[in-house]
């Protein structure tokens, strides 16, 4: 299906959702609704409960549980997940490299700038593919002889920090999604959420390559 291009009405906003097909009239603005959420340790991403743990769906207001996970995080991680009611949306805004990911992790021990570089070089192998260049910032130590790092991914491969500084001898003790592209964790609690305004889902979509201006709302353009 081709793009579905939204017709001005009212001030509203005509777009073209590229290569989605988008139909117009969530909320009155022809936008996808996409929600933040801090999912907690011990939680999985998922519609099913794995070995009794509570999944995110539990969590997530009625209103919400019928939206769409934008990845996952594993269950011993915390952070920031996007949901989205289109589930082509969030499929387009999973793809390798749209989005990229922001980390706060502390692993254990003291990583040299060598191993580090290892990580911002890329070609390291994890399920017979390559891993592409990470963006790493050392943040400082950690107590209990730990390292505290900002770990930024452009593609996303399963439990790929863990398995990452696991090969490079470093156990990971915390990990902490804080970013998916524009949309910070901010100060949401584990097990919060809100709702993205206007503005934000437009920037998102726009970061994702998914939208294509087409005119002006409320005489700004956007």
């Amino acid at each position: 299906m081709g793009p579905i291009e939204n017709q001005p009405e009212q001030g509203r906003l005509a777009f073209s959702m590229l290569g989605v097909g988008y139909a117009p009239g969530v909320r009155g603005h022809g936008l996808p609704r996409v929600v933040a959420f801090h999912k907690p340790r011990g939680v999985v991403v998922s519609r099913v409960s794995e070995r009794g743990a509570p999944t995110l769906f539990m969590l997530l207001p009625a209103e919400f549980r019928g939206f769409y996970a934008v990845g996952r995080l594993d269950k011993d991680s915390e952070g920031l997940i996007l949901l989205c009611n289109d589930s082509r949306v969030a499929q387009r805004l999973m793809d390798p490299g749209v989005l990229p990911k922001t980390y706060l992790v502390t692993v254990r021990g003291l990583p040299s700038e060598a191993a580090l570089d290892r990580l911002r070089a890329g070609g390291m192998e994890l399920d017979g593919r390559k891993t592409r260049p990470a963006e790493v910032r050392r943040l400082g130590k950690a107590p209990r002889g730990g390292t505290r790092l900002e770990v930024v991914l452009h593609e996303g491969i399963n439990r790929q920090i863990r398995r990452l500084f696991h090969a490079l001898g470093h156990r990971v003790r915390q990990l902490k999604r804080v970013a998916v592209g524009p949309v910070s964790l901010g100060d949401l609690q584990p097990g919060e959420l809100r709702e993205l305004s206007r503005e934000e889902v437009l920037q998102l979509l726009k970061e994702a390559g998914l939208l294509e201006k087409r005119g002006k709302l409320g005489g700004q353009e956007v």
